[in-house]
């Protein structure tokens, strides 16, 4: 049951107020209550304690690169408007560059604000810890495989961070289409994170995952298809909205600051 302070001088700790609604006194959940409430969604989000600062206006646009700069600041302004819209939406985002571009600052800050301010039920899933639990859930050392996945694929709003991260193997592509075609089938909010672009990026494009070898040792940046099979890539694309990210490694770069935060 959630706690209300006592000494509340609207509901004086009984969690509701009196108002008079055509001309009939009905009991009202107290702002107190509604407070109570957000805070126990926002736990329920299950969002790492390393992004529970982030927020859409602390993103910042600081690459020095023109180009970078106009996508960073698009990204800030489609996040924003995502959030003051929802439900109202389309759709949800898909949050695509290289490590350190901001991409889980801005999918968490979404998530979390929604929570907050629409009590948005919602939560935020790596999606390469997922595959491990799954993996953990066969040996009989944890939850069920349906306690695992039920909550990714009932919660009305979901954030897929790391899409495409780590060794997939058949089985694990198999899963995320089970996962991410349910929501798409039930017509669930879902936000993905990936370091992987649409087009293959030349070898020097820092901060992206491993691929294909070119006839002088280079290796070209693989596509997010390569990773996860162009047929979820391409219901990925009917689901959110493509919202592009480029720039230096934010994190080194404050790292080689001082800084701290991501």
């Amino acid at each position: 049951m959630t706690e209300r302070p006592q000494s509340c001088p609207l509901c004086r700790g009984t969690g509701f107020t009196i108002e008079t609604r055509n001309g009939v006194e009905v009991a009202v959940a107290c702002s107190c209550r509604r407070a109570g409430a957000g805070g126990t969604l926002l736990a329920a989000a299950r969002i790492p304690p390393r992004y529970r600062h982030c927020a859409i206006e602390s993103f910042e646009v600081w690459s020095g690169d023109l180009g970078s700069r106009n996508l960073q600041a698009r990204a800030r302004r489609r996040t924003r408007e995502f959030v003051d819209c929802y439900p109202g939406v389309d759709g949800g985002l898909l949050f695509m560059g290289s490590v350190g571009t901001g991409k889980t600052h801005l999918a968490v800050a979404a998530l979390k604000e929604l929570v907050q301010t629409k009590r948005v039920r919602g939560l935020y899933v790596n999606a390469l810890e997922l595959v491990q639990q799954l993996q953990m859930s066969f040996d009989g050392g944890g939850p069920s495989r349906e306690d695992i996945l039920g909550p990714v694929t009932d919660t009305e709003l979901l954030v897929l961070d790391e899409l495409g991260a780590g060794r997939l193997t058949d089985w694990v592509r198999e899963l995320l289409y089970y996962v991410i075609n349910s929501r798409y089938m039930a017509e669930r909010v879902t936000v993905f994170t990936t370091n992987y672009l649409d087009s293959p990026q030349p070898p020097r494009a820092e901060g992206l995952g491993g691929g294909q070898e070119t006839g002088k040792g280079e290796r070209w940046q693989e596509t997010l298809a390569d990773r996860i099979s162009e047929r979820l890539r391409s219901r990925l694309h009917e689901m959110a909205e493509v919202i592009e990210l480029r720039g230096e490694d934010f994190r080194a770069r404050r790292a080689g600051q001082g800084g701290g935060r991501p």
